[in-house]
């Protein structure tokens, strides 16, 4: 009896055995598969990356601005007299030829004052004629025909020129002169309630209406000659190294679609602390531009010799990358002298060169890349 049971617990054993030694089995090669998953995939296959070959050529340099247009000629109007405005055209918006009156303030008044005053001057020429003919004879008929010529209404003629010292003072004891030169001064202070227009060109503003009292030093509006413009343009040192008075431009307006041809009128020497910018003024003319209308100008600034042109997104640090004759890439420092849309003419590259056609992706120097070449100019 006891044989049987010694062979169950033989059995059992065996299985037993066998199951853990499966269970193991199954364990260990979980383990592994983990562990496996674990390990990390690496590739050593070359990154491709279009390649242009470098040829170096001559290239225009164009500077790139933008800006409002001002008038050339713009006058601010002030008076230097009082009276009352009388002009009933002087408003925003009229037009006036050159020599034409843009202001006309109220002189009666002192006009008739200043008839007065050479009403009194005639009367003391008159008072000195005995006594010249008399003590001094030869300048009497000189003096006879300067007070017949005299016109209350009319400015005064030139007053007779003297060499005789004694006779100079004579005339100068009686006040002549200085009657004569304070009424020229009176003059010229009655021209002053007529403003002339300079140039041809319209009222841009007013800031005080026709029939208005007008006071002295007050301001009346402003003048603009129209067809005239400049547009203030702010370039860096770089691209000022290109520019000089006289420099064709070309401005561009999207707003008639059309391009204006003008010139570099004036260069700012002083830079602004700011921005570290100069200021350049391109003089441009037309018709149909009006002072504010916003246009791009391209400025001609020489060319580039042996120069090079790619993409901006190529350029870090003042470099670029190049790909060697190993494949590998090479931070290749150049001078940029000038951005142009997208991209930047450069100098620094050897002519041949492999340059990449567009950025690439965590690129450092010396990583191994497969270039597709293309040439370029």
């Amino acid at each position: 009896m006891s044989e049987p049971k010694f062979n169950q617990n033989l059995v059992r054993s065996i299985l037993l055995g066998i199951l853990a030694i499966g269970i193991g089995i199954l364990i260990f090669k979980q383990f592994s598969k983990d562990d496996t998953k674990s390990e990390p995939k690496i590739s050593f296959r070359s990154k491709s990356v279009i390649a242009e070959k470098a040829l170096l050529s001559d290239i225009p340099i164009l500077i790139e601005v933008s800006g409002r247009l001002k008038a050339s000629n713009r006058l601010e109007l002030y008076s230097e007299v009082s009276g009352i405005l009388k002009s009933s055209n002087f408003r925003a918006g009229s037009k006036f030829s050159k020599n034409q009156t843009i202001a006309s303030i109220d002189d009666r008044e002192f006009r008739a004052q200043l008839k007065a005053q050479k009403s009194s001057f005639m009367g003391l020429i008159s008072q000195i004629l005995a006594d010249v003919s008399l003590d001094y004879p030869n300048e009497y008929e000189t003096w006879k025909t300067f007070l017949q010529n005299i016109d209350p209404n009319n400015s005064l003629p030139k007053i007779p020129d003297v060499t005789d010292q004694q006779f100079k003072q004579f005339i100068s004891g009686r006040n002549i002169l200085s009657n004569y030169y304070n009424i020229q001064s009176q003059e010229v202070r009655l021209q002053k309630h007529r403003i002339t227009a300079p140039y041809s060109g319209v009222l841009s503003e007013t800031s005080i209406d026709p029939g208005t009292l007008v006071r002295a030093g007050q301001k009346l509006g402003t003048f603009t000659q129209q067809g005239g413009y400049e547009l203030e343009a702010s370039v860096s040192k770089t691209d000022l190294a290109y520019l000089k008075i006289g420099s064709k431009v070309n401005l561009f307006s999207d707003e008639f679609n059309k391009t204006y041809q003008g010139t570099v009128s004036r260069i700012n020497s002083i830079i602004d602390p700011g921005t570290q910018l100069v200021s350049v003024f391109l003089k441009v003319s037309g018709s149909d531009l009006h002072e504010g209308s916003y246009l791009t100008a391209k400025i001609s600034g020489g060319t580039a010799t042996n120069a090079l042109k790619i993409k901006r997104s190529l350029l870090f640090d003042n470099s670029t990358y190049i790909i060697q004759e190993d494949s590998t890439l090479y931070k290749q420092p150049v001078e940029i002298l000038n951005y142009l849309g997208e991209y930047a003419i450069i100098k620094g590259i050897t002519s041949g060169s492999k340059v990449p056609n567009q950025a690439i992706s965590g690129a450092f120097e010396g990583m191994k890349v497969i270039p597709i070449t293309q040439t370029t100019p």
